[in-house]
């Protein structure tokens, strides 16, 4: 995949696509004279005309090639982020790790501390 297609994603890309397919879908209910999706049926398209069909059939081509760039777009973008937090849950055990050796030396210099004050008394 392009990074071109990457860099192109955004979240508003999905919401623009949903409008596009409630459009579509909306056509098609019309062709049908349907006034709920529930509604659409074989024989209600029948009575289509064969140019509205063929419009409707070409603008739901191309929304499922807009659907495929944009979910690859979705699913690099996913694939980065999911890098990205592997790296930074490293970077945070590292230092989890310094702190925890930081925090083993001042708690040994502390107690040497005592000690010696114990030994002067």
């Amino acid at each position: 995949m392009s990074n071109t297609i990457m860099a192109d994603f955004k979240l508003s890309d999905l919401y623009k696509m949903e409008q596009e397919f409630e459009s579509v879908v909306s056509a098609v209910m019309g062709l049908g004279g349907c006034r709920a999706k529930s509604e659409l049926s074989g024989s209600l398209m029948k009575h289509a005309k064969k140019d509205a069909m063929v419009k409707v059939v070409c603008e739901l081509i191309s929304l499922m090639e807009k659907s495929a760039t944009v979910l690859k777009a979705a699913a690099c973008s996913i694939n980065n982020l999911q890098a990205d937090q592997i790296v930074n849950q490293k970077r945070i055990m590292e230092l989890q790790e310094v702190n925890r050796g930081e925090t083993v030396k001042a708690v040994t210099e502390t107690a040497k501390s005592e000690i010696k004050s114990y030994r002067m008394r």
